[in-house]
């Protein structure tokens, strides 16, 4: 029996309980976002943007991407306006490289002086573009940044140059050291982090790359087909994303002169821009093979909006890469339910099983890729069925929310604060 007394003692303690129920809102963690060639424009917006929702007050340090000057405004982001940003309106390639190089470095020291006099808890460094190129004045920047307090965070798109992946390994070694921790996309490119580069395992975060484009297009594959002024009738072979020497496209297109000899009615789309010695490259190769009629070749900028109707327009999407440890593409081509054909990179083993969800290949083996394109174009259900195969999958991959929640993590971890704080 309760007794007089003994309720108030029971409403406090239900009282107590409530307040203990009542969730905790989170700190907020400055970080400062590092890209300042605005080389990976799309994933740095789409994690920036995200990070809003995680308690993380994020500072877009990039200029804007000089082929999509708009991109940030267009999805509610602000870069950083104390970076210098005139080169990017240049359209002569090398005086835009020249001029954004002297831009570049001019930013960098006053980012030095910037950060040091700021409140800033992370840096979150994502591409260092002269560490590629076999220069050290970074790392000395990075050495200021720790020497001042504040923690590096340092995301890995790849591990090495991709397409030199053995020059400037004492480099990477000694930007890598500097960080207090490092995010990379795959598994593969943690082991080589550790074994190649005497990285502690336990500094290293795995955290996938998220889809760039996955808005689901608005046109049917026949409607998108006619928009980019491609034919019905023959099954469509898509090549897309940025072309650089270790994307493999001459090795494609060796093995796509071999299908056009097989009879196989398919056709060959490659659309994006990149290296002007690659993109040259290719055009000859074309021309000297006798693919014009059977080839559509996009080598321009493809805006965000029409990026698209390319993967609903196509049947098969093919990465032939030589070399990679992440792929943008790869990641934004696996939303579109489409057959895969693939070489096999470790890091593109992490998401395709041969002859499951999608056909690989040895890299260089052209017998072999030009088979299972023959195959795929010629047989629709086993199109159809690895297709399918690989949609089901994709539809437990993550999304952006729980990239940025497993970013806050990392960030929580270098500066010493608990989830739960």
């Amino acid at each position: 029996m309760l007794t007089a007394t003994s309720q108030p003692e029971i409403e406090t303690a239900d009282f107590e309980r409530q307040e203990l129920s009542v969730p905790v809102k989170p700190r907020t963690i400055r970080v400062y976002m590092m890209e300042m060639w605005s080389f990976i424009p799309y994933y740095v917006g789409r994690l920036c943007a995200s990070l809003r929702d995680e308690a993380v007050e994020a500072t877009l340090g990039s200029v804007r991407y000089h082929l999509d000057r708009d991109y940030y405004r267009n999805v509610g982001l602000t870069p950083d306006r104390l970076l210098l940003d005139t080169g990017g309106r240049i359209h002569r390639g090398f005086l835009r490289r020249l001029v954004k190089s002297f831009e570049y470095v001019v930013n960098l020291m006053l980012l030095g002086f910037r950060l040091s006099k700021s409140r800033t808890d992370v840096l979150h460094v994502q591409y260092l573009p002269f560490l590629e190129r076999g220069f050290a004045f970074e790392i000395w920047f990075l050495k200021w940044i720790r020497h001042r307090g504040i923690r590096i965070v340092y995301t890995v798109h790849n591990v090495t140059r991709q397409d030199a992946p053995t020059q400037g390994i004492p480099l990477f070694r000694r930007a890598y050291s500097m960080a207090d921790a490092l995010i990379c996309h795959g598994d593969g490119a943690r082991t080589q982090l550790v074994s190649d580069f005497g990285v502690a395992a336990d500094k290293i975060y795995v955290i996938p790359h998220g889809p760039l484009f996955e808005a689901k297009p608005l046109l049917s594959p026949e409607e998108a087909r006619a928009s980019l002024g491609l034919r019905n009738g023959e099954a469509l072979v898509l090549w897309q994303g940025v072309i650089s020497p270790y994307k493999g496209i001459p090795f494609l297109l060796d093995a796509w002169k071999q299908v056009q000899q097989s009879g196989a009615q398919g056709r060959l789309v490659i659309a994006g821009t990149g290296d002007p010695g690659v993109m040259t490259e290719i055009r000859e190769k074309i021309s000297a093979d006798g693919l014009e009629s059977a080839v559509d070749l996009h080598l321009e900028f493809i805006p965000v909006d029409q990026i698209p109707n390319f993967y609903q327009a196509a049947d098969i999407l093919v990465y032939p890469y030589k070399a990679g440890t992440t792929s943008g593409a790869l990641l934004t081509g696996l939303n579109y339910g489409k057959a895969i054909v693939a070489t096999r990179l470790p890091f593109f083993q992490e998401y395709l099983k041969d002859k499951e969800n999608a056909l690989l290949v040895d890299y260089g083996d052209v017998d072999a890729l030009a088979l299972a394109l023959q195959t795929l174009i010629q047989q629709p259900q086993e199109r159809k069925r690895i297709a399918g195969a690989l949609a089901r999958q994709t539809t437990q991959g993550i999304g952006w929310q729980e990239i940025a929640k497993k970013t806050r993590e990392v960030y929580e971890a270098v500066i010493g604060w608990r989830t739960t704080e």
